[in-house]
């Protein structure tokens, strides 16, 4: 939407402007529930535990054009006309002589309208649906009032100057039917950005002396916007800084983070509260606004330096996926001083996140042991996640600058289980829809021709297997206690010692996404290992080190690529303890 002039304005410094309500608006809607929401909130704005002098609630905005003489209201209608009733109650508590001068109302189609409002006939109100709603919204405030009459001149005067609404004027170039169609039909209201970005372009702080100059300036700022949030776009860019979904107005993102560096706190009734911090902060210092949007640039470059960079897009990456706060690595560079400090900083964060603790207090080695060893499925569960997201990453930065990048974007869009590479029998399913689909599964992977040539599959019992599945999965009614034996016979078979207590480890655990994870959960390690190769090849995301394990990569014995044993997990867990030692040892861990 173009931008025009914005500023905010007291329910006071609204009483002298007349408005006209032009034929695309609806009639007044708002039900009972809603006015009485906005009197709680300001009644609860009236109330705060430690008001401040020049506090003040604020509304959403109120959009409008210039027409002649008067404010053509573009959006905001229904909350102006709100204002209005309230305005109204305080008026006719008064004799007729000391009431206020309240602002207009017209309409092009609705003339009886704008009467009614200042009538409030209760005889009339079934005359059409709009009267009948204004009726109702008086009687609301009327109600509400009538328990809290003896604060009511307090709440009274708080209404007319401490309630403000956030006033946008659209260029009268501009068409207002779109600008309504684009607010109302669409329901895209204005967003926190889209109102900060109305602040730095308008009008006003590019005139004066130089005014060409300051144009230039003003074409800038509206440039440097558009490429911010343009790179914010890229998925890879905005899944490394944030783990929210955000499909629009990505650039609040680091609106936000210059609005937290200026201190202006959040509110409870600061529903603007990004955009009050920006107006306050302006208001200040009014004549510096290519300063300030400098600020704002920079904030972006430091995120894009990060970006760019092998090291810290892996490290500050991780450190993000486990919800530090963009803020406070900033911190941490802050108090660097130098790159060279930031990097220890940052991994002395990822030790201590990771791993629990400040330093390794035993040799770092046999701490990383130690620790990885002490983790297990059942009590260890996001402690496991963050180890396993760390291998990766660590795995991925020893190979160098020729190395591929984790894509935070297509981990971020996932959810992310914690599987076991051997099946654990406690996890034999229970209901006969979810047997019925293991042996689906099954019989589909142990008919397949190549599957008795891989080294399993070598004597008549084994041949026979298909057709017992099939036979069990086809008999009515379904007979669990037989499904239950073929279950443990397949088990014990295919993925041995799947009983024991070490298949908790984390030398038997890896990430899968959660819908394959659901899926293949309780299959046999040769079914899984075939459903991550055809992800891989299909193109699907699957973490490097969860490919490596199914495909025995960390295992010194590969006579048996079809079974997971308890030497391949304690060989894949030494890897893993490599990994991290290495990876905290080059980059500078405690230790």
């Amino acid at each position: 939407m173009s931008t025009g002039d914005l500023q905010l304005r007291s329910v006071s410094e609204l009483m002298t402007e007349s408005f006209f309500i032009p034929a695309y608006q609806r009639g007044y809607r708002w039900t009972s529930r809603q006015v009485t929401e906005l009197l709680d909130d300001v009644a609860a704005f009236t109330l705060r535990p430690r008001p401040v002098q020049g506090d003040f609630y604020c509304l959403q905005p109120i959009v409008v054009t210039q027409r002649g003489d008067q404010w053509e209201l573009i959006d905001g209608q229904q909350r102006l006309t709100t204002i209005f009733l309230v305005l109204s109650f305080f008026n006719n508590r008064l004799v007729e002589d000391e009431r206020s001068e309240l602002f207009s109302l017209s309409y092009e189609t609705r003339a009886n309208s704008a009467a009614y409002l200042k009538s409030l006939d209760e005889k009339a109100r079934d005359d059409n649906i709009d009267f009948f709603h204004i009726w109702q919204a008086y009687q609301t405030i009327r109600e509400w009032f009538k328990t809290r009459i003896n604060r009511l001149n307090y709440i009274q005067g708080a209404f007319l100057n401490e309630v403000k609404v956030i006033w946008y004027e659209v260029d009268h170039l501009v068409g207002p039917i779109d600008v309504f169609t684009r607010l109302n039909v669409g329901k895209i209201a204005l967003t926190n950005s889209e109102l900060v970005k109305a602040l730095f372009l308008k009008g006003s702080n590019f005139d004066g002396d130089g005014s060409r100059a300051k144009q230039l300036q003003q074409l800038r700022i509206a440039q440097d916007w558009d490429e911010i949030e343009r790179r914010l776009q890229e998925p890879g860019f905005w899944y490394f800084v944030t783990n929210r979904q955000q499909e629009a107005n990505r650039i609040e993102l680091v609106l936000q983070l210059r609005a937290e560096e200026l201190g202006r706190a959040a509110t409870p009734w600061d529903i603007n509260s990004m955009f009050l911090a920006f107006n306050a902060h302006l208001a200040e210092k009014h004549d510096d606004v290519p300063n300030e949007w400098d600020a704002v640039k920079r904030i972006f470059l430091q995120l894009d330096e990060w970006y760019r960079d092998r090291f810290l897009y892996h490290v500050v990456g991780f450190l993000l996926s486990q919800d530090v706060k963009v803020a406070q690595i900033r911190d941490l560079a802050r108090k660097s001083g130098s790159k060279t400090t930031f990097r220890a900083a940052l991994i002395e964060e990822v030790f201590r996140i990771t791993l629990g603790a400040d330093t390794a207090d035993t040799g770092l080695a046999s701490f990383v042991k130690d620790r990885v060893a002490g983790f297990d499925y059942e009590s260890h569960g996001t402690s496991i996640r963050r180890l396993l997201l760390l291998f990766n990453i660590a795995a991925l930065l020893e190979l160098g600058d020729s190395g591929p990048w984790f894509p935070f974007d297509h981990f971020k869009r996932e959810q992310w289980d914690l599987e076991h590479i051997r099946s654990v029998k406690s996890d034999m399913p229970q209901r006969v829809d979810a047997q019925k689909a293991w042996l689906g599964q099954a019989i589909e992977y142990f008919s397949e021709p190549e599957v008795a040539a891989a080294g399993r599959v070598d004597d008549s019992s084994d041949q026979a297997l298909p057709e017992r599945l099939r036979s069990l999965r086809e008999q009515e009614p379904f007979d669990s206690v037989a499904f239950e034996a073929a279950f443990n016979d397949v088990i014990d078979r295919y993925d041995p010692g799947s009983n024991v207590e070490a298949d908790h480890s984390v030398g038997n655990l890896t990430l899968l996404d959660a819908g394959t994870n659901r899926s293949y959960g309780n299959a046999i390690f040769p079914m899984k290992r075939r459903r991550i190769i055809a992800l891989d090849k299909a193109g699907r995301f699957v973490p490097p080190c969860t490919k490596n394990a199914f495909l025995k990569y960390y295992s010194s014995k590969v006579d048996e690529m079809l079974v997971w044993t308890q030497t391949d997990a304690k060989e894949h867990q030494d890897s893993l303890v490599t990994t991290l030692v290495s990876f905290f040892e080059k980059h500078g861990a405690a230790a």
